[in-house]
C-alpha cells in the first residue's frame, strides 16, 4: 500500500475526527428513530382541516427558491401512502392539517418552518417509517390580465367593426359592436345549428363569479372555495378575490337576452372555483388542487385556467391528471410574457389545451405581441380589448374600471390577456361537448386544430399554435385516431425499485406532421404521466434523478451529477402505451491508505432501512486497494472498517468513479478508532445513489 498522505484541505470536516463525526451521526440516526417511534405512540385522534383567518395566502409568508420561483413558507405538500399515519406525521412535525386531498393521497401541512421541516424530511428512515412519498413546496402562482380598461369610448374595437362593409347585429346583444371576438371566431353560425352548449358545465378556477349579474343569471351552478372549504349556492356572488372570474364567466356563458354581452356557450353553465381569493391572492398549489379535485368530482366536464406560473408542482400535475383520465377537458392560458416559453404550468402540462391571445386591427387577424408561445401552444383566441361581465357595484368583487349599463343595470369592463382567450376556447369546448359528450381531452383538442384558422407563420408555430379556433369544428367529426396516453415507469437494474424525480421528454413528430415536445416528471411511484397526448414518432430522453431541481421539493433522490443516467431511445405511439425504463450504474473506489497490517474493508449502509433490518449493512473486502460496487443499487453511506483499532491516527484518500467521473474523496480513523465515513465535498451523510448492473 502506498505511504499515509495528510487528506487534502477540501475535506469539509478535516478538524473533525471521524470518531466524533460518526458519534454525531450515531446520536441524529437514533434521534429521528426516536422521535419516530415516540410520535407513532402519540394520540391517534383525528387532525381537522383549519380554514381560520391566520391560513389565508394573503397573510402567508413568501420565501423564493434560488431560480426566482416564489412559494409558501408557512405550508409544505406531503404526498402519504397510508391514510392512517396522517396524525402521526402531523405529530412529527407538530403541524397543522391544512387541506387533506385522498383522490391523489396529499396532504398540504402549516408548519413553523419549511426548510427546516424539509431537513427533517431528508431522513430516509423518517420516510419510510411515515410512508411519505414526497414533500414539495406550495407554489405561488398569478392571476393578472395583461390589461383593464374603464370605458368602451377608449377603445378601437368600435371603429374597427364599423369599417367592416355594412355593420349589422352579429349577436343579436346591444353591446355586440364590441364583440369583436364571437365574429373572429364565427360562432353564430354554430348557435343556428343548435349547438349552444346545454348540458356542460365549465369549471371557472379563478377569482369568484358574481352569479348576480343580469348576464349571469341562472347560468352559475354551485361552485367551491377551497381556503374555507365552503360550498358557494347557485346564483350567488362569489367574486372573492376581484373581477377576473366574472369577466371569464361572461366571455363563456353570458345569456343571449338582447342586453349587454353574450357569451360563447350561451346555453352552458359555469362553476365557480376560487382559487384567487380575498386580495386576489392565490391559495397556493394545496388549495388548487383541492379544488380541482372537488370541481371533476361534482360534474365539470370543463376545467378554464386563465392563470399559471412558474414550478413544477407534482400535486398540481396530480390534480389535472386525475381530471384528465376521467375525461375532463382543461384549457389553460399560456401566459403574458411575450416569451417562448416552457415553464408555465398549468398551460405545459401534457394533455392541456394551451391558449395564445389574437388580435384584431381593421386587417388580418394576428397574434398578440404580449402572448406567450410554447412547443406545446394549441391555438390562440381573441384576447384584445375583450369586453365582458364584471362584478355588480356592491358585490365583494366590485371593480371601479367597470361601467354600468343602463338598460339592464349590469356592469362590464374590458379585459386584455391570454386570460380572456381562454374563456373563448372553453366556451367552444363547451360546443363541442353538447354535440360529443363523452368524446376524449385529445379528441377535442384535434377538432379545434385541424378546424382552426391559420394566422402568423405558415402552418404550425409556438405563437399562434395551429391558428385562430373557429366554430366550424362544431360541424367537424370525432377523430377515431391521433391521440393517446402514455405511461414510462423508471426503475432500478432489478426492477425493484420505482425511482422517482426523473425527468421525461418526448420530442419529436406528431401522426398529422407537428414537431411536438412533452414533458413530465416521474411521480413518487417512479411513473411520468402523458395523458391525452397526440400520437407520432417521438424520441423518449429520460433523465435523473435531478440532483440539482426536482419533482419531489426538496427530497432530493441523488446528490451529484454524476449519478444521474440519461437514456434515449425511439417510440412510435399510435395508441395508449406502458413502458419501463431501467436505469444501471457502474461504481469503483480506489483508496490510498498506510500499510496498517490488517485487511481492511469498504462497508455500505443503506439509508432506507434501519440496522436491525437485513440488508443494512454490505462488506466488501479492499483487495489491492480498489472496490468494485457496480451490482449495488440504492442509496448507500460508505465506510472503510479495520478489524482492530488503530495504533494511530490514519488519513485515508482516494477516488470514487462512479459512471465514468472520478471524484475525489476521503476520511480520517482516529487512534484507537476502527472506522470512517468515505466522503465527497458534500459531507459524509450525503449517500450515493446506485441504479444496479444490467445483465
Amino acid at each position: 500500500m502506498k505511504k499515509f498522505q495528510r487528506f487534502k484541505a477540501f475535506i469539509i470536516l478535516k478538524q473533525l475526527s471521524t470518531s466524533f463525526a460518526s458519534l454525531i451521526f450515531s446520536f441524529l440516526f437514533f434521534s429521528s428513530l426516536f422521535l419516530v417511534l415516540l410520535s407513532l405512540s402519540l394520540t391517534s385522534c383525528l387532525h381537522k382541516e383549519t380554514h381560520a383567518k391566520e391560513n389565508l395566502p394573503s397573510e402567508s409568508p413568501i420565501s423564493f427558491e434560488e431560480n426566482g420561483n416564489e412559494y409558501y413558507a408557512d405550508r409544505i405538500l406531503i404526498g402519504y401512502s397510508d391514510e392512517e399515519k396522517i396524525n402521526s406525521i402531523l405529530n412529527l412535525l407538530n403541524g397543522k392539517l391544512v387541506v387533506h386531498i385522498p383522490e391523489i393521497k396529499v396532504i398540504s401541512v402549516k408548519v413553523e418552518n419549511v426548510d427546516k421541516t424539509l431537513q427533517l424530511l431528508g431522513n430516509e428512515l423518517i420516510r419510510g417509517k411515515y410512508g411519505i412519498r414526497y414533500a414539495e413546496y406550495v407554489y405561488v402562482r398569478k392571476l393578472v390580465p395583461f390589461e383593464i380598461n374603464t370605458r368602451p369610448d377608449n377603445y378601437e374595437t368600435k371603429k374597427l367593426v364599423a369599417t367592416l362593409s355594412e355593420y349589422t347585429n352579429y349577436s343579436g346583444e346591444s353591446l355586440d359592436l364590441y364583440l369583436w371576438g364571437l365574429r373572429a371566431i364565427k360562432i353564430k353560425d354554430t348557435w343556428s345549428d343548435g349547438h349552444r352548449g346545454e348540458g356542460v358545465i365549465v369549471a371557472v378556477l379563478d377569482t369568484g363569479v358574481d352569479g348576480t349579474h343580469p348576464d349571469l343569471q341562472g347560468q352559475v351552478v354551485e361552485g367551491y372555495r377551497p381556503s374555507t372549504d365552503e360550498v358557494l349556492a347557485e346564483g350567488t356572488d362569489s367574486s372573492f378575490g376581484g373581477s377576473h372570474g366574472t369577466h371569464v364567466a361572461g366571455t363563456i356563458v353570458a345569456k343571449s337576452d338582447g342586453k349587454g354581452i353574450v357569451g360563447v356557450a350561451p346555453g352552458a353553465k359555469v362553476m365557480p372555483v376560487v382559487l384567487f381569493d380575498n386580495g386576489g391572492w392565490y391559495v397556493g398549489d394545496d388549495y388548487a388542487a383541492k379544488g380541482i379535485i372537488w370541481a371533476v368530482n361534482h360534474g365539470a366536464k370543463i376545467l378554464n385556467n386563465s392563470w399559471g406560473g412558474a414550478g413544477y408542482s407534482q400535486t398540481l400535475k396530480d390534480a389535472f391528471d386525475y381530471a384528465l383520465e376521467r375525461g375532463v377537458v382543461v384549457v389553460a392560458a399560456a401566459g403574458n410574457s411575450k416569451a417562448i416559453q416552457s415553464y408555465q404550468y398549468p398551460a405545459n402540462y401534457p394533455g392541456v389545451i394551451q391558449v395564445g391571445a389574437v388580435e384584431f386591427n381593421g386587417g388580418d387577424y394576428t397574434v398578440a405581441d404580449f402572448s406567450s408561445g410554447s412547443p406545446m401552444i394549441s391555438v390562440c383566441a381573441p384576447g384584445v380589448s375583450i369586453i365582458s361581465t364584471m362584478p355588480q357595484e356592491g358585490s365583494r368583487g366590485y371593480d371601479r374600471r367597470s361601467f354600468a349599463l343602463a338598460e339592464n343595470n349590469g356592469y362590464y369592463g374590458y379585459m386584455t390577456g391570454t386570460s380572456m382567450a381562454t374563456p373563448h376556447v372553453s366556451g367552444l369546448v363547451a360546443l363541442l361537448l353538447q354535440k360529443y359528450p363523452n368524446a376524449k381531452p385529445w379528441q377535442i383538442r384535434k377538432i379545434l386544430e385541424e378546424s382552426a384558422v391559420d394566422i402568423g407563420e405558415k402552418g404550425y408555430d409556438e405563437k399562434a399554435g395551429y391558428g385562430l379556433v373557429n366554430a366550424s369544428a362544431v360541424n367537424q367529426n370525432l377523430p377515431v385516431d391521433g391521440g393517446l396516453d402514455y405511461r414510462l415507469t423508471v426503475t432500478d437494474a432489478y426492477g425493484k425499485w420505482n425511482v422517482p424525480s426523473v425527468s421525461v421528454s418526448l420530442v419529436g413528430v406528431a401522426s398529422n406532421g407537428r414537431n411536438i415536445r412533452y414533458f413530465a416528471k416521474t411521480n413518487a411511484e417512479g411513473i411520468a404521466k402523458f395523458i391525452s397526448i397526440d400520437a407520432g414518432d417521438y424520441d423518449v430522453i429520460v433523465s435523473g434523478p435531478d440532483s440539482k431541481e426536482n419533482s419531489e421539493g426538496l427530497m432530493r433522490i441523488a446528490h451529484r451529477k454524476a449519478e444521474e443516467r440519461t437514456l434515449t431511445f425511439h417510440q412510435t405511439l399510435n395508441e395508449s402505451k406502458s413502458d419501463i425504463v431501467r436505469f444501471s450504474s457502474q461504481a469503483s473506489l480506489e483508496i490510498d491508505i498506510p500499510e496498517v497490517g490488517v485487511n481492511p474493508q469498504i462497508v455500505f449502509l443503506d439509508v432506507t432501512k434501519l440496522p436491525t433490518e437485513t440488508g443494512y449493512e454490505i462488506t466488501k473486502d479492499l483487495t489491492s486497494n480498489t472496490v468494485d460496487f457496480s451490482e449495488l443499487s440504492g442509496r448507500y453511506l460508505i465506510k472503510l472498517r479495520l478489524s482492530q483499532k488503530a495504533y494511530e491516527s490514519i488519513s485515508v484518500s482516494g477516488t470514487l468513479t462512479i459512471n465514468g467521473t472520478h471524484i475525489p474523496i476521503g476520511g480520517k480513523i482516529l487512534e484507537d478508532a476502527t472506522e470512517t465515513y468515505i466522503y465527497d465535498s458534500n459531507g459524509p451523510y450525503a449517500w450515493w445513489t446506485l441504479f444496479g448492473k444490467s445483465d
